[in-house]
């Protein structure tokens, strides 16, 4: 699980913590962790926001400071963690600044597969071919954060022949209508969906 210094519930830090073996703290998540009652496995970030006592917590090869600030916590995590799937808590939901940059870093670090849970959904990188099975009338989102075509089967608006952008066609408040099946030419496409899928996901990627 990887911990930011952002909102989350309870329930959140529960259901990231029993689908993973360890803890990997952004920076100032490593808070968070301690609050929990809860040591990391490491402490990645520039550790601009981890409080004196919580680093006294962390052995030296524990803590890996990152001086740079041409990138965001969660990039230095990702671009560091070996984890073959990382589910993120407290990345969502705070300032809208960080949840853009963290959206962002999903599609920077393909070969890292993250899930970002926030207080109602869930959000990912679309892999090159998607296959899911949820509830018919399941909400599914498709935000791109470039240019991108793909193809689709299961969704009440197809987008085939479509091509989605940022700034002028967008793949949102889609709905599901049979097994969805998703592909695209290149990878920057978000996937969001309600939070209560998490499991459905997590079988898949």
């Amino acid at each position: 699980m990887l911990l930011g210094n952002g909102p989350y519930t309870k329930n959140d830090f529960k259901i990231g913590l029993s689908n993973s073996s360890y803890v990997i703290a952004a920076d100032g998540g490593a808070n968070a962790a301690h609050r929990e009652g809860v040591k990391a496995k490491f402490v990645i970030g520039d550790m601009d926001s981890v409080s004196a006592k919580v680093k006294a917590f962390y052995n030296k090869d524990e803590l890996y400071e990152i001086n740079c600030q041409e990138n965001t916590d969660l990039e230095k995590c990702l671009r560091l963690s070996k984890a073959a799937k990382l589910i993120g808590i407290g990345f969502l939901g705070g300032r809208l600044d960080h949840e853009l940059a963290n959206l962002s870093a999903l599609v920077k670090f393909p070969e890292q597969t993250c899930i970002l849970i926030g207080s109602r959904d869930i959000c990912f990188l679309c892999p090159s071919l998607l296959s899911i099975k949820l509830p018919i009338g399941t909400r599914f989102s498709v935000f791109p954060m470039s240019s991108i075509e793909g193809t689709s089967e299961g969704l009440k608006y197809p987008i085939d022949n479509l091509v989605l952008n940022p700034t002028k066609k967008i793949g949102t408040s889609n709905e599901v209508v049979s097994k969805v099946k998703l592909s695209f030419n290149h990878r920057s496409a978000i996937i969001i969906l309600p939070k209560k899928y998490l499991t459905n996901v997590l079988e898949v990627l």
